[in-house]
């Protein structure tokens, strides 16, 4: 069952210059077929995204609701984290950077270096059948963004639907995916439009890894794409360097951009007991199960219990997972 949609928001179900006779907020023909960063260029610290993001999250700060499922953020709502947050002990090495220009600058290089040509981040709240998204922008172009959501293709992506909900990587190509096309002539066609639309923009190939989030309704998608058609060129090493990289892309952005993908501080914060938090801080601190029980006095059994429980709580699904939720409950 395909998940529903609130309304679009009015600047993706507007046409696309040539259609009507004028263009829409985010539509820009001109870059349809650009990589959404080219090697020594800078993004305007205002775009259109940005200013149409900026007044989605000022009505969601004032109570009013969002116009429409979908909230677009950019790295400068982001901003810079506190200088208290830089001098920790472990950061992510995304904090370090003083503005989020020097913070974009360097995501992007890293992106290149990694054989990649664009990136997005979608933070997606499923809720009772419906979808809210939390899209990042700064990566990606504004003209693919808006075919993307004007067409739904969400709904259908097969990238998203074949991808493991427990962090693992999902290689894709567009040749598999046009060989894997259903037979019903309906969804065949709307795939095909959407492989049409990858392959166009140079987005051939490429891995797409889905994360939890620290509440249950919540996950986030990292997609990777590239130009390059054979899927050979993703190595093993690749795909770990990249794998690396989403988790340091999405602690960040959970960790510090909480409000602009929908987390309220009442509810990133899950209510634990003493217990649960000395267990969750022994795992955090790499404690086998046996070195938790001992420390703690308590049986195995007890010690497995707290731990499902706290798989539970953060809807994670494996020890890793929990290690990086904790991060915001013991630092």
């Amino acid at each position: 069952m395909e998940h529903e949609c609130d309304t679009l928001p009015h600047w993706l179900t507007g046409s696309p210059q040539g259609e009507s006779g004028h263009a829409s907020a985010a539509y820009n023909p001109a870059v349809t077929a650009q990589p959404a960063y080219p090697a020594g260029t800078r993004q305007p610290a205002k775009s259109a995204h940005a200013a149409d993001a900026s007044m989605v999250s000022s009505r969601a700060a004032a109570g009013a609701a969002p116009a429409g499922f979908l909230t677009l953020f950019t790295e400068e709502e982001i901003g810079t984290p506190a200088p208290a947050a830089r001098r920790a002990p472990v950061i992510s090495p995304l904090v370090r950077f003083g503005s989020a220009q020097d913070r974009i600058e360097f995501v992007r290089q890293r992106i290149r270096q990694l054989g990649f040509n664009s990136f997005s981040y979608t933070a997606t709240r499923t809720f009772a059948h419906r979808k809210t998204m939390f899209v990042l922008t700064s990566y990606e172009s504004q003209s693919w963004l808006t075919r993307y959501f004007r067409e739904r293709y969400f709904e259908l992506d097969p990238r998203v639907a074949l991808a493991s909900p427990t962090g693992m990587p999902f290689l894709w190509n567009t040749v598999d995916m046009r060989a894997d096309l259903p037979r019903a002539q309906m969804r065949s066609e709307r795939l095909g439009g959407l492989i049409d639309m990858l392959e166009a923009t140079g987005r051939k190939s490429g891995i797409l890894t889905q994360m939890p989030l620290p509440e249950p309704e919540l996950s986030a998608s990292l997609c990777f794409n590239s130009e390059i058609g054979n899927p050979r060129w993703m190595t093993e090493s690749i795909v770990a360097e990249t794998l690396m990289f989403a988790h340091t892309i999405h602690e960040f952005i959970w960790t510090h951009a909480k409000s602009v993908i929908g987390m309220t501080p009442e509810q990133q914060r899950v209510t634990l007991s003493e217990l649960q938090h000395a267990v969750l801080k022994a795992v955090f601190q790499g404690q086998r199960d046996k070195e938790i029980a001992y420390f703690l006095g308590l049986s195995p059994h007890n010690v497995d219990y707290h731990l499902r429980r706290l798989r539970q709580l953060f809807n994670v699904r494996n020890r890793v997972q929990l290690i990086n939720v904790a991060k915001a409950y013991v630092s």
